[in-house]
């Protein structure tokens, strides 16, 4: 003899929980980062989120950060007018584009440069011991003084 089937407690409550659908709507939720975006000014160096191209005849883009230089502060649609570094776009190099901020980036800050007097390894005498380099040295300048002292006699 089989039991009769009980309803489980959710099932009978259809209706929605509405606590938690006021709490829902009360949120407000930004779409700006909390830190805000950098602003961008005119002759900035930037990085751009390109598409250059497809990937074979799949649906795949190829997608490269190139170099530009801002060229417009951003409209309130939130777009920049850039000039790309190089042949880009193909048809004219030289017109400026206009391009998304969320697509623009500032470049990696580069490292300093190294003084002049650290870049150059100190001189090594790895494998060479001290008395071969003297006696190295001694027969350099004796062949020096034999060959002035041919030269004077040949005169």
């Amino acid at each position: 003899m089989a039991l009769p089937r009980r309803s489980s407690p959710r099932s009978s409550r259809s209706r929605p929980i509405i606590h938690r659908a006021v709490e829902a709507k009360a949120k407000v939720v930004s779409k700006k980062p909390l830190g805000g975006s950098p602003v961008f000014k005119k002759g900035d160096d930037v990085r751009v989120r390109t598409p250059v191209g497809r990937l074979g005849t799949t649906t795949l883009r190829l997608v490269m950060w190139l170099g530009a230089v801002v060229v417009s502060d951003a409209d309130d649609d939130g777009h920049l007018e850039v000039i790309y570094h190089g042949n880009f776009p193909r048809d004219d190099p030289f017109r400026a584009t206009h391009v998304a901020v969320k697509d623009v980036k500032l470049p990696a800050p580069r490292p300093a440069p190294i003084p002049a007097n650290m870049a150059a390894p100190r001189p090594t005498t790895a494998g060479k011991s001290v008395p071969r380099l003297k006696m190295f040295m001694l027969e350099k300048e004796q062949l020096r003084a034999n060959s002035e002292a041919l030269y004077t006699l040949a005169l």
